[in-house]
């Protein structure tokens, strides 16, 4: 018997959205808390733009999951803030897919000026061990792609 709830989109989603909620653990709030980064600065800053991106889809997707497919038309709807001490982000879609586009709060010095994800991110990190790829735009103008690694294990204690 099938339930009216029930299909096979819902159900794909509920397997992505689980294995990303494994994957990314339990932590909430800005991902830029002092961790060991790279050596490369603007390696650094796309790491924390794009962990912060995969967070914030993850919980679009959950509020997604939780109401019956319909995406939240706002960050507010869905409890999220759009502003943080370190960033600003924005909501948007893109056809069907939830479109989030992350900035520094404050840029000065930096070499990102943004970095920007849809739904399709978190597939990205199941399929490879919780690795991703994120497009960038840089101050100068230029879009390049980083691929993020997933977060070094905490220290045994």
């Amino acid at each position: 018997m099938s339930l009216p709830w029930s299909n096979r989109e819902a159900d794909r989603w509920s397997v992505l959205l689980l294995g990303t909620l494994l994957m990314l653990g339990c932590g909430r709030g800005d991902h830029a808390r002092a961790r060991p980064g790279p050596d490369d600065p603007v390696q650094a800053e796309a790491e924390l733009l794009g962990r912060e991106l995969a967070d914030i889809l993850d919980r679009v997707m959950a509020y997604k999951s939780s109401h019956q497919g319909r995406l939240p038309t706002s960050f507010r709807q869905a409890g999220i803030d759009s502003l943080t001490p370190t960033f600003i982000r924005h909501l948007d879609r893109r056809g069907s897919d939830p479109l989030i586009s992350i900035r520094f709060r404050r840029p000065g010095g930096r070499q990102i000026a943004s970095c920007e994800a849809t739904s399709l991110l978190l597939e990205d990190m199941l399929l490879h061990a919780g690795t991703f790829e994120v497009r960038c735009t840089m101050t100068a103008g230029e879009v390049r792609s980083f691929t993020i690694a997933p977060p070094p294990p905490p220290p045994a204690e």
